[in-house]
Order: structure tokens, then C-alpha cells, then sequence
């Protein structure tokens, strides 16, 4: 859906999740806790379309509130699997999703968030069914140490699994080592949205094309190396090549955040 995987060079295709254009039934959806800002359109399409539906935790009371906020609850389809230690839920949003049809997962472990022990949970369902990607409604508001943990766990998922942070202005995924062509929306484009390289899981060697500031074997690094934010496009398709992980974020739908 979101990508094309040949030997080792990944090809991405964002506009197929951030218009919600040519889906299948190739994914899962997940919500996480934090408010829904993404567009309600694209968010409905997304949630219907999904293979399976699951909120973790505390995020079971940010879905219930977007249902209510936007009458939407006896219109989109209930969730497959609700999962965490539950100390987030609330017993009005419990009673809500009262419902024999949804799977209660408890996830105690406290070495792990409950978003990291949900993709736990997901990766052999999704690996019998032949799936690999997951789309996390998400927001990168707020506690600075909930979106880095949150980054974590796109490093806890199995190389495998694509897993897609999308937010009311901001789509992100992990580029593991490789050769990356991604496919940039026209409109992204030409309105010189914001894009970032940045080596979160440590050194990285990254050499690009298509970008404003393109990186020629520069070493990506906190501390001693640099970091390419506030980049952006120089035309539709941008070609990374990177000998270690690096995260890749990009401006979506709010085009007044920059």
C-alpha cells in the first residue's frame, strides 16, 4: 500500500495514506493516545478500509471522542482488538466498546509502552494474514518523552513491518539501511512543505537526490555530525541511500505549521 520492497531498495508511496487513494485492505489501523487531528475524511477512510482496527489504552478514550465529536459512532466499524495494561481507559469509554465481537488484550509488561506490546500483539496476526503496514493515529504534541518513546517503538517493530506515524501535520516511518526512493505528492511540492532526515537510532552515512539540500556521504549524527531538518524538495521523487536507520518525517495537512 504505503510501499514496494525489490532485494534491498524500498520504494514509498505516501499519497496512498495521506489522501487515502488506492487503498486495499493491506493494513492496520492503531490509535494511540492522543487527540485525532488528522482530517476526518482521511481518517474515516483509513479506519473502514483497515484489515483489522485496534486502540491501545488510553487511546480507546481519544477514538471514543472523536465517534462522539463527530456523530460518528453507529457509522464506522468497531474496533478488532483493544489492548494495554488499562490503567488509561476510562470505564465510561469501556462500557462504550462494550462489545463481544472486540478482543481484550491485557499487556502488563512495564519494560515496554503499551504502543511498543500492541505492535507485539499485531506482528503474527498481521504475519498469517501476509500484512505489513500499520498506520498510527497519532499527534506529536505535548510530552516530549511520549513521541520519543513513540519513535522507539518504530524501532522495537520487526524490519518487516512499515509502521506509519500520521498526524493532523506530520507523516513519519523509519528508512532502515538501504537504498529509499520516495514518491513526494505534487501539491507537498509545490508548496515547499518541510521534510527531515534524522539519525535518531545513532551514525548514519546518507546520500541523497530531489531534495532543496541534497547530502553528499554526510555523516548523520547527533553531537559530532549533523541533522537535515527543515529540508524540502526540489522535485517529486527523492532517492536516499543510508548504511544505518535513519527516520524520515514530512509535512502533510496542515500547510500553517512551518
Amino acid at each position: 500500500m504505503g510501499s514496494e520492497n525489490s532485494t534491498n531498495h524500498r520504494k514509498w508511496y505516501p499519497q496512498n495514506i495521506i489522501n487515502a487513494s488506492q487503498l486495499t485492505k493491506g493494513y492496520v489501523c492503531l490509535v494511540i493516545n492522543r487527540k485525532v487531528t488528522i482530517p476526518n475524511q482521511i481518517v474515516e477512510k483509513l479506519w473502514q478500509n483497515a484489515e483489522y482496527r485496534c486502540t491501545v489504552d488510553g487511546g480507546t478514550n481519544r477514538w471514543r471522542d472523536f465517534l462522539l465529536t463527530h456523530d460518528k459512532g453507529n457509522q464506522l466499524k468497531l474496533p478488532d482488538f483493544i489492548t494495554g495494561d488499562f490503567d488509561s481507559i476510562t470505564e465510561e469509554t469501556s462500557n462504550y466498546f462494550n462489545n463481544s465481537s472486540i478482543q481484550r488484550i491485557h499487556t502488563p509488561d512495564q519494560n515496554y509502552t503499551d504502543f511498543t506490546k500492541a505492535i507485539h500483539v499485531l506482528e503474527p496476526i498481521m504475519q498469517n494474514k501476509g500484512l505489513n503496514d500499520i498506520i498510527v493515529f497519532h499527534d506529536t504534541s505535548g510530552r516530549l518523552d511520549h513521541i520519543m518513546a513513540n519513535i522507539q517503538t518504530l524501532f522495537k517493530a520487526k524490519p518487516a513491518l512499515n509502521v506509519y506515524l500520521l498526524g493532523g501535520s506530520s507523516m513519519t516511518w523509519l528508512l532502515r539501511s538501504g537504498v529509499h526512493t520516495i514518491h513526494i505528492p505534487k501539491d507537498l511540492v509545490d508548496n515547499h512543505r518541510w521534510c527531515a532526515l534524522l539519525p535518531v537510532g545513532g551514525r548514519a552515512i546518507v546520500t541523497s537526490s530531489g531534495l532543496k539540500w541534497n547530502l553528499n556521504q554526510s555523516v548523520l549524527e547527533f553531537g559530532d555530525g549533523i541533522v537535515s531538518s527543515s529540508n524540502t524538495y526540489s522535485c517529486e521523487t527523492v532517492q536516499i541511500e543510508n548504511t544505518n536507520s535513519i527516520l524520515w518525517s514530512m509535512g502533510v495537512f496542515n500547510f500553517h505549521d512551518d
